[in-house]
């Protein structure tokens, strides 16, 4: 019988020891000091209870098993904006037909650059070689992907990451919707065994955190928010998927693999 899609706790990291945190919980800042108001619940803000799916699409989907079928995606899509009226946010903007035809990476970085943009929140602006690297080390293993290095490939130093693991689900939409509104307490989240513990929708927590926060004292054109992302097939939950996400500052990072740009134009991608 298709079961809800098992998952473990997200991780994050803050290493750069000089920088101070603040609450940039309800606008993003911009380099000439004027804020945009976010929509939707935003970090530290947290959905308030874990939504089922409607529909429920793990009957539409083959289970334990990559389902990229309009079929399947068609209710996930539908159970995600379901979801999203509750915050409330308009529905996910793009081609669902265009968008299967993406590798899964590239509809992982797709669908967390929807779900932030339309929050108000800027998009991540690429998936990196390296950091896919690193993504498909986590998916093989069965776990969320852990970066090692101190700095991106140009040169650009690693303030802050996060990352992402979820196996069981049937696509990267179906990951994407248990990362981001089956996350809390009572879910499948291994961090988050009780009311208050601090794993608690850590997952959208790192879709949704204010990256730029953590680029404070970082000259705009050297402020860097990238990600990694992959799939792999595994023999206990028949899937397995992976991201992680990294801010830093420097120059631009190398080996660009897929940009928001090229999201945008494969799918049709758009503010709601």
């Amino acid at each position: 019988m298709p079961q809800a899609s098992v998952k473990r706790a997200g991780r994050f990291a803050f290493v750069a020891a000089a920088l101070v945190l603040v609450n940039l919980a309800t606008a993003v800042v911009s380099a000439a000091g004027t804020s945009t108001p976010l929509a939707g619940i935003v970090p530290p803000r947290n959905p308030p209870k874990n939504l089922a799916p409607a529909p429920d699409f793990y009957a539409s989907c083959t289970p334990n098993v990559l389902d990229d079928t309009v079929a399947c995606n068609s209710k996930v899509l539908e159970a995600i904006d379901h979801a999203r009226s509750s915050e409330p946010v308009g529905p996910l903007q793009f081609n669902l037909e265009k968008f299967l035809r993406l590798s899964v990476a590239d509809q992982l970085f797709a669908v967390v650059d929807l779900e932030r943009v339309s929050r108000d929140e800027p998009p991540v602006t690429a998936l990196v070689a390296q950091l896919d690297q690193v993504g498909k080390a986590g998916a093989l293993a069965g776990g969320d992907p852990v970066l090692a290095a101190a700095s991106l490939a140009g040169g650009a130093q690693v303030r802050a990451w996060g990352s992402n693991w979820a196996a069981g689900s049937e696509s990267a939409l179906g990951a994407d919707y248990s990362w981001m509104y089956d996350d809390g307490y009572g879910s499948s989240n291994y961090a988050c065994r009780s009311p208050h513990a601090e794993g608690c929708w850590g997952h959208r927590d790192n879709i949704l955190r204010l990256w730029p926060s953590y680029l404070a004292g970082c000259k705009p054109g050297d402020s860097q928010l990238v990600m990694g992302a992959a799939q792999a097939n595994s023999s206990r939950y028949g899937t397995s998927f992976a991201e992680i996400f990294v801010a830093a500052c420097g120059p631009k990072p190398t080996g660009e693999v897929y940009t928001w740009a090229q999201a945008q134009a494969a799918t049709g991608a758009q503010r709601p």
